[in-house]
């Protein structure tokens, strides 16, 4: 059975891994697109980019959130197995409980930084090339 929580842990920090690099992906590539195209979308296309993005940013981002809980309960969980002797790993479980909490809260944060930073340079590409 420990293996099983071993693997688990290992599935889903690969998954949220991932995550994380197609979240980069698709705010590197919203940047790119606002800066070489935000002055040539109509309103109706801005709403429908905006619209897009924003729908995708979310769903990663309740799937970071969802992941990383996970990842947490799960962790807590094998370290009270490991305090009362029931798991013996003896490298596993040396950061503190409060660590991969941390964790969870500071990649949501970086999730909606990236995306309102990402909103808010569309717009000023947008307004700035428009004043050019």
């Amino acid at each position: 059975m420990e293996i099983a929580k071993e693997e688990t842990i290992m599935s889903i920090a690969g998954n949220t891994f991932d995550l994380m690099f197609g979240y980069f992906s698709l705010v590197f590539g919203f940047l790119v697109m606002s800066h070489l195209a935000a002055k040539k979308l109509s309103s109706e296309l801005v709403l429908v980019v905006i619209g897009l993005f924003t729908l995708a940013c979310l769903v990663i981002n309740i799937n970071f959130y969802a992941l990383n809980v996970d990842l947490d309960h799960l962790y807590l969980f094998m370290m009270e197995q490991k305090l009362s002797g029931a798991y013996d790993l003896s490298w596993f479980g040396m950061n503190p409980a409060w660590v991969p909490r941390s964790l969870t809260i500071l990649q949501v944060i970086l999730g909606l930084g990236g995306y309102f930073g990402s909103i808010f340079f569309f717009f000023h590409s947008k307004k700035k090339t428009a004043s050019d």
